[in-house]
């Protein structure tokens, strides 16, 4: 099986925010200067996992640092 294939994956931001803390916890005791193979992955999508939920909070939660 080729790990070049992605996969599309729909969840609400709900879901989205409880599987991306669970990830942190299983995670949050993993070296950040030497982590290994596995945390740096799950690393990386709790990062996607970031920036997903944060494009996607209803804008009263997420107010532009522009306005004035």
């Amino acid at each position: 099986m080729s790990c070049d294939i992605d996969i599309n994956l729909k969840v609400n931001i709900h879901e989205a925010a409880l599987v991306r803390a669970y990830l942190f916890l299983q995670t949050k005791q993993d070296s950040y200067e030497f982590p290994s193979a596995r945390t740096v992955i799950i690393r990386k999508f709790i990062q996607n996992l970031d920036e997903q939920i944060e494009a996607n909070l209803p804008e009263e939660d997420h107010p532009d640092e522009h306005r004035v």
